[in-house]
């Protein structure tokens, strides 16, 4: 999709990503390069998100956009002919006058919240911060991504931006169980000073600016996103991936439906919420079911005392991934969200997960009876866990059931 920026000389000299490692508990266990897919590139750009904007703010003011800027929307009123928009710009009253609102304002959107009268559900947030650091130790063209039971379900990254610079963050889901109050800022600072891979790369570099923080709404199939002479798009609309986090593509996609509704409503000069709905049927039947799908994986892996088995699946996929192409492109594939998260559920990835699976469990370190003994004492310790935490066990379960339910009800639009 082209927003009209790739030829600028910014965007040509942000640094290029074409590989990825993926480490587990400190051991780095696969490099692969990033996937190459029919109609796709085969690289990713890594540049301060700040940068990024600015850039596409500019190429949308060369296309005659109006940009008013300082400009804070307050509050909203809908009326049968117009919305009445109030602002503060720099510290003064502002208002305007719309015939459509789009709310294309982020996880924190004001307008989603005045829409529906809430912010999200915790259910449907994943939070994640960030720090950028120099004078580092990397591989230019290659990402890092960790995973470790005290970040999951989530991971941190190591991201280079440039020869000696790099984006160190860490992004988990909000709500899971057994429900800890897990500060990001104080468990980044702890990986940073703990995990010897990360510190090997920062080695003797240091942070630039600050640890900032944001949370992300995820995608919830039973949220409104258009009403009368209201829309939402991107991330205000919950359009992000609960399996990696990713955001902008999704963003880019319903900009672009929901530019493709409006002149189609327009030309029909109805904007209520029953014609505003093509746009709510295009994202739903475009990406609700891998949404869903994705929502029902994190629903799953929400449940953290399980994290020394989520760990073991993650081993598994990783050793099939290195001896099988088609297993390493769906899975670097999902992860980079180039490939959708329902290439995971068909009946070869899942015969390959299976096999690889028992291979591991007859042939692996300490063979079939290490096994048989690791699963028995997980086994064990899992059943005391239900047997303590019934509720939140039941609830747990009950999410898994609405998730696939949810999942299957998409599928089928």
């Amino acid at each position: 999709m082209n927003i009209g920026i790739g030829d600028l000389t910014d965007f040509q000299q942000a640094n290029v990503i074409t590989c990825a490692a993926v480490y587990i508990d400190g051991q780095k266990l696969i490099t692969g390069d990033i996937p190459n897919l029919d109609g796709m590139v085969n690289f990713g750009r890594v540049f301060p998100r700040v940068l990024l904007d600015n850039l596409v703010l500019e190429a949308a003011r060369k296309q005659g956009v109006n940009v008013i800027t300082r400009c804070k929307l307050e509050h909203y009123t809908v009326y049968d002919n117009h919305v009445a928009i109030d602002c503060k710009q720099e510290d003064k009253e502002q208002n305007f006058k719309v015939k459509l609102l789009v709310g294309a304002d982020g996880s924190n959107s004001t307008v989603a919240r005045i829409m529906n009268g809430k912010r999200p559900d915790p259910q449907h947030r994943i939070v994640a911060v960030r720090a950028y650091f120099e004078n580092v130790n990397l591989v230019p063209n290659q990402a890092e991504l960790f995973f470790t039971s005290k970040s999951f379900p989530g991971y941190y990254w190591f991201f280079p931006m440039g020869p000696t610079t790099a984006n160190v963050g860490v992004g988990m889901s909000l709500e899971n169980f057994p429900k800890t109050e897990t500060n990001l800022k104080e468990l980044l600072n702890d990986i940073l000073e703990n995990d010897p891979s990360l510190k090997a790369n920062i080695g003797t570099g240091t942070m630039v600016g600050k640890v900032e923080g944001w949370p992300l709404s995820i995608y919830n199939p039973d949220a409104t996103i258009v009403k009368d002479r209201l829309l939402l798009t991107g991330d205000a609309a919950g359009l992000i991936n609960s399996i990696n986090g990713e955001g902008i593509q999704y963003a880019l996609q319903s900009g672009r439906w929901a530019a493709e509704s409006i002149i189609s409503c327009f030309a029909a000069n109805d904007l209520s919420g029953s014609a505003l709905k093509i746009f709510d049927q295009k994202v739903r039947r475009e990406i609700g079911f891998d949404m869903s799908l994705s929502n029902l994986v994190l629903q799953v892996i929400r449940n953290r005392n399980l994290n020394p088995l989520w760990m073991k699946v993650l081993k598994i996929f990783i050793a099939q991934a290195k001896r099988d192409e088609r297993y390493t492109t769906i899975c670097g594939g999902i992860l980079a969200g180039m490939v959708p998260t329902n290439k995971a559920v068909t009946v070869y990835f899942i015969r390959k997960s299976i096999l690889q699976a028992l291979t591991t469990a007859f042939y692996g370190e300490g063979g079939i009876f290490r096994f048989i003994k690791q699963f028995t004492v997980l086994g064990s310790i899992a059943v005391w866990q239900v047997l303590l935490q019934r509720k939140e066990y039941w609830k747990w379960f009950k999410g898994i059931l609405k998730g696939a339910w949810l999942s299957l009800r998409l599928r089928n639009q």
